[in-house]
């Protein structure tokens, strides 16, 4: 147990059912309370701008107080932002509390992909990074999987999350060790820029960024206003989640073997036809099984961006170019509550899943037109 990939592992897979849980609980019961689009957008905005502002910024903290403190430290104020939303009807202090929060979880992650890419080589890198997003999908799905908590009572849910954060809390504490060095070299002060950055990963960064922070609003949105159960939206976020972690798998070990600026270009345009058919077809089942595809592919777009800037850039940069994916997956969050729930609120069967369309078509054209123009 004092491997510290396992502790990683199972530390980001417990603190995934928090993530998973508190998000979606919050978004059903604005939309219970008859709280206007614009408050639900926002107030998921709100974590990302906080994940925007502090992710380069944690990268150089971790380089400064090593990478046990910042997460540790993380994990406190996400324990501070779970309890904080339990007054969720304050609508000031709901936003407050979700700018709280998406500092501890920049902590979070941050700390937790630098620490998995410093013990990790070059051969094993993807595969441990695979791990990750795949164990915090299960942490997710089983976290969706709890909404029903909202209906015993409200505020349930956010004891529930702060709890496990704390048990996450005290597993690390005990059983992480801290690394002396992150990655940077001693005497080693150099920055390293945004714009040295890989530009296909921070557009992949972004596109994640944009589906993983809209699908926890629009999910519940388009669900309840389409005449689906809390019960049924609550299985579509799972099925979305558990995508992530079945066929991400796959994913995973074709990225090992396959050029990774060709798979991101696939995998893009495979997208396409997937986001219309939720436009098109209000069948549950074939709902589920839509979203469970599109949940195994869009995780992709940041372990396989992430595994290509680490491929691409000098090992005394880790932390910061992953503080620099970070903001760029923070840039896309901004994007995506807010424009999400307008699109539903815009038409709530196809209006966001005709815009997504577009933007995968749009980001596989001009990538292969770069591709070919380097060629």
């Amino acid at each position: 147990m004092r491997n510290p990939l396992l502790v990683t592992i199972l530390g980001i897979s417990i603190a995934g059912i928090t993530f998973g849980l508190v998000g979606p609980a919050t978004v059903i019961l604005l939309e219970r309370s008859k709280a206007p689009s614009w408050i639900n957008g926002l107030s998921t905005m709100m974590l990302y701008i906080s994940v925007v502002l502090f992710s380069s910024l944690t990268g150089k903290l971790i380089d400064k107080f090593k990478v046990k403190k910042i997460l540790l430290a993380g994990l406190v104020i996400v324990i501070i932002g779970s309890l904080g939303l339990v007054f969720w009807r304050n609508y000031f202090l709901l936003f407050i509390v979700r700018f709280i929060l998406g500092i501890g979880s920049t902590f979070l992650f941050v700390s937790t992909e630098v620490l998995v890419n410093t013990i990790s080589n070059d051969s094993n890198r993807s595969g441990n990074i695979s791990l990750y997003v795949i164990f915090l999908s299960v942490g997710i799905a089983a976290g969706a999987l709890l909404i029903w908590t909202v209906r015993i009572y409200e505020w349930l849910p956010f004891i529930i999350g702060a709890f496990l954060i704390f048990v996450v809390f005290v597993l690390e504490s005990v059983l992480l060790k801290e690394f002396s060095s992150p990655i940077a070299s001693p005497g080693t002060n150099r920055s390293f820029p945004f714009k040295s950055m890989p530009l296909i990963a921070l557009a992949s960064a972004a596109l994640y960024g944009i589906f993983e922070s809209s699908m926890g609003v629009v999910l519940p949105l388009y669900g309840l206003r389409n005449n689906f159960s809390e019960i049924q939206v609550s299985y579509f976020l799972a099925s979305f989640v558990i995508g992530g972690i079945i066929l991400f798998y796959f994913i995973g070990k074709l990225a090992a073997k396959k050029n990774k600026f060709n798979l991101l270009l696939a995998l893009s345009f495979f997208l396409v036809p997937l986001l219309f058919l939720p436009g098109l077809l209000l069948n549950f089942y074939v709902l589920i099984i839509a979203f469970f595809v599109v949940g195994g592919i869009v995780p992709a777009f940041y372990s396989i961006g992430l595994t290509y800037t680490i491929e691409k850039i000098e090992r005394d940069f880790i932390a910061q170019a992953n503080g620099h994916f970070v903001m760029s997956y923070g840039l896309g969050t901004l994007i995506g509550p807010v424009a999400g729930s307008m699109l539903v609120e815009l038409n709530r069967q196809y209006g966001y899943w005709f815009a997504t369309m577009l933007l995968c078509l749009v980001y596989f054209l001009f990538f292969e037109f770069k591709k070919k123009k380097r060629d």
